[in-house]
């Protein structure tokens, strides 16, 4: 009897110590799971190129500048749209990596970094109702206007330094032109590639004009990171691919493109 009693026991402790070995494998295999799952999340969120654009243009012309951009830096992209503002702020505190439309003379945080060259030049434009030309065929009325203009961007040397402006800043393109058919402001100034779509999207294309007015001054537009962007350690490989689509003219084949009827 007590022989079989120490084979019972010997066999508990036996089957107890193959459990216990398994149950180790078995945590030593999920821990190894974890780890390769986290490296992996890691490695793919490293090949990501965050940034954002306008809601009103979530599949607009500076989406297809970012995809291009992405693609030549062999990462994917992921944009969050936002308004100006937060776009600037999330580009400062590193949430994006990337910018796109961003002019020199803006004065932004020194953690913002230049890619030269600019990649595209453009004219704003002014906005007024048909039937109200008259009110700016010179930069001198617009002393007398209320003018629409988006937050935080900076327009033609003129119009940044004149004094006595009375400018009402908004977030969207669709604001600006909602002010305007109500009367709260008498212009608004934005790309007129920019704006054409959209007003004949709202149906107003023979309601909203160009003004007589037109500044002369081209903007240069450059893609601007910071250094917190994942992007700061390769900003040398991101000014070549910026250079060599300004030198085969990519990016005016883009936009030629978008904007073809």
């Amino acid at each position: 009897m007590m022989l079989v009693g120490n084979n019972q026991e010997l066999n508990f402790y036996r089957g107890f110590f193959i459990l216990n070995r398994r149950v180790r494998l078995f945590k030593d295999a999920l821990v190894l799971l974890i780890l390769l799952v986290v490296v992996s999340t890691k490695s793919s969120a490293a090949n990501v190129l965050y940034s954002s654009v306008s809601p009103e243009f979530p599949n607009g012309l500076h989406v297809k500048y970012l995809q291009y951009i992405a693609s030549k830096m062999n990462m994917q992209l992921d944009i969050v749209p936002m308004p100006f503002a937060r776009r600037m702020a999330s580009l400062q505190r590193g949430q994006i990596d990337l910018m796109v439309s961003m002019q020199k003379e803006q004065k932004i945080d020194q953690n913002f970094i230049y890619i030269y060259p600019s990649y595209e030049q453009l004219r704003h434009t002014f906005f007024v109702l048909a039937g109200q030309q008259t009110k700016l065929t010179q930069f001198e009325d617009l002393l007398g206007l209320n003018i629409g203009v988006t937050i935080d961007v900076k327009y033609f040397q003129n119009l940044e330094q004149q004094q006595g402006l009375n400018l009402l800043a908004v977030s969207t393109l669709k604001q600006k032109i909602e002010l305007l058919l109500i009367g709260r402001i008498d212009t608004f100034i934005h790309y007129q590639q920019g704006t054409e779509p959209v007003l004949k999207l709202m149906q107003l294309e023979n309601k909203v004009v160009v003004a007589p007015y037109q500044p002369a001054e081209l903007n240069e537009y450059y893609v601007v990171i910071s250094k917190k962007s994942r992007l700061f350690p390769y900003q040398e490989k991101l000014q070549h691919v910026i250079k060599a689509a300004v030198e085969n003219n990519d990016f005016g084949k883009i936009r030629e493109q978008h904007f073809q009827p």
